[in-house]
């Protein structure tokens, strides 16, 4: 391999860790936007939600896993907990929101808990992204 290949390799290395560094950054972003659209979504009135195929409850399930997987692996596995608790707590607070609101929405209890399991799910998820990406930077 002469100069000009060791130097592109050389650039590839560099570009890959670059790639794997930004990947926490970019999920904090991707988790506040995620946390930005739930509540839009949770504070709609109910006439104006979009219609959708998915169980009321998967979608909840779904939506804290995917918050909690960004914000995990976007603060690092070491805030786990927090994140947890915050992601809980927001979804809990959002639900009290509903049952203030005036226009047709609910609070409900179960909406709640698939809240909490998604956020199970998504710390789970989180430390398997993770690996992954400790993995990619070892390459």
């Amino acid at each position: 391999m002469g100069l000009q290949g060791a130097a592109l390799q050389a650039a590839n290395v560099m570009t890959h860790n670059k790639m794997f560094e930004i990947m926490p950054r970019l999920a904090l972003v991707a988790a506040i936007v995620c946390a930005v659209a739930i509540a839009f979504l949770s504070l709609l009135p109910g006439e104006d939600l979009p219609s959708q195929n998915l169980n009321d409850k998967l979608n909840h399930f779904i939506a804290y896993g995917v918050l909690t997987c960004l914000a995990v692996v976007g603060r690092g596995s070491r805030s786990f907990l927090w994140v947890a608790a915050l992601a809980i707590g927001y979804g809990a607070l959002l639900e009290v929101l509903q049952g203030i609101m005036p226009y047709g929405r609910s609070a409900s209890t179960l909406d709640a808990l698939a809240n909490a399991g998604g956020v199970v799910i998504g710390v789970v998820l989180a430390f398997c992204v993770q690996g992954l990406l400790r993995q990619g930077r070892q390459r």
